[in-house]
């Protein structure tokens, strides 16, 4: 007996809900990228918020400087991100502007 193909995977689940995968985002660009595509927004708004042009936003976006932690404020300020996603994104930033970060220092530890 020959073995059905399966069909392809087109991100949907069987309810045509799309699916949730979380990628492996390893950088502050590419996750500001992700938030702004899943909020409906797009790059050239985060010039108001940065108090910049759209193509100063762009030359941000290719370039290789890591972000400032106020550009991270406005960018999580304009997406209306949590706290949890505001840290994640400031942890990220400092990583990668070559802050040793360690992270058992910011979890709260309780005793008893």
């Amino acid at each position: 007996m020959k073995a059905r193909r399966q069909a392809a995977n087109n991100g949907m689940a069987a309810g045509g809900r799309p699916i949730r995968v979380p990628r492996s985002v390893n950088s502050v660009r590419a996750l500001l990228r992700r938030h702004l595509q899943e909020e409906g927004k797009r790059m050239q708004e985060l010039a108001g918020a940065w108090g910049c042009t759209k193509q100063n936003v762009y030359d941000l976006f290719s370039g290789q400087r890591p972000f400032s932690p106020n550009h991270i404020d406005q960018a999580a300020r304009l997406l209306g991100l949590d706290e949890f996603d505001t840290n994640e994104l400031r942890l990220l930033g400092a990583r990668e502007a070559g802050w040793a970060v360690d992270p058992t220092f910011l979890i709260e530890q309780r005793n008893g």
